[in-house]
């Protein structure tokens, strides 16, 4: 019985970011990039279009819920977001409780952390 692939959607407006992550993904065989967003602004339709597991977005303030999480989850609720400080070195995991409440935990940035991020499962 084959497992079913995590889907992600890299939503970066840099370059270089979206190719480090996509040489991290590639090396993970049960996680599939099912596409990938520059502008921020077409995100929300992106995650309409492609239905992710996963959605990674920048993150702009540490411990600061962005704006983008509640529009995400309010299209997804089962998504998680994981938002890579750029300028940090933070990863955090933003999803929907079953109470409806944006929850969020952190770890330092690594690829590994990366990794275990795409995988997360709040259950």
């Amino acid at each position: 019985m084959q497992q079913e692939k995590i889907r992600v959607l890299i939503a970066n407006s840099t370059r270089i970011w979206r190719d480090m992550l996509y040489n991290t993904i590639r090396e993970q065989p049960d996680v599939e990039v099912v596409g990938d967003v520059s502008e921020e602004h077409a995100i929300v339709a992106a995650v309409e279009r492609t239905n992710p597991d996963c959605v990674i977005v920048p993150l702009e303030l540490p411990a600061a819920a962005m704006p983008i999480c509640t529009q995400i989850l309010s299209k997804r609720p089962t998504a998680r977001i994981v938002a890579i400080g750029e300028a940090s070195d933070v990863v955090e995991i933003y999803w929907l409780s079953d109470e409806g409440d944006i929850r969020r935990t952190y770890t330092t940035a690594s690829r590994e952390a990366i990794v275990r991020a795409l995988h997360f499962s709040a259950c």
